[in-house]
């Protein structure tokens, strides 16, 4: 196995490694736990990325990013999605100001390195799926949905201008 092959293999998370880091931090009881664990995830991520081990930082921050089932009884429960709440969105603004800041200076990064090299560190699939997002303009979208609960007005301003 190549160093290209074993970096495409740590950068493509197993969706139960990420549930489970998920709710994980969804067992945390107070917010203080909470914005502890996120930071310890975005300092872990920018280390990462700081290190040009995009691929992993990439993955490291999707473990907040993404809105996780409660309980595996609610996996592929659509009905109830909405009152889910990806981790990042109930961090504290100052955190969550710069976890999106990252997130977006990773996705910049990684479609910067172009079509091969972006492949390699984050994988085919992953790096068609990010360049998508920037050629259409779905970032917003995404950042508007899992970040500030669909409402646009609710976007702190430093996360606007990043975009």
């Amino acid at each position: 196995m190549s160093v290209t092959s074993i970096d495409t293999v740590i950068a493509a998370p197993s969706q139960e490694s990420i549930r489970f880091l998920a709710s994980s931090i969804d067992s945390l009881s107070s917010p203080r736990q909470r914005n502890s664990h996120i930071s310890n995830v975005y300092k872990e991520a920018s280390t990462l990325f700081l290190t040009r081990r995009l691929g992993e930082a990439f993955s490291t921050l999707q473990s907040i990013l993404i809105v996780q089932p409660t309980s595996p009884d609610d996996i592929g429960d659509h009905e109830h999605e909405s009152e889910r709440r990806a981790p990042i969105a109930t961090a504290s603004r100052n955190l969550r100001v710069k976890v999106w800041s990252l997130y977006l200076t990773l996705l910049n990064a990684i479609i910067e390195l172009g079509p091969e090299e972006g492949k390699e560190a984050v994988g085919s699939k992953q790096w068609r799926e990010i360049a998508s997002k920037a050629r259409d303009g779905t970032v917003w979208d995404e950042v508007v949905e899992i970040g500030y609960g669909g409402i646009e007005g609710n976007v702190d301003a430093d996360v606007v201008n990043n975009l």
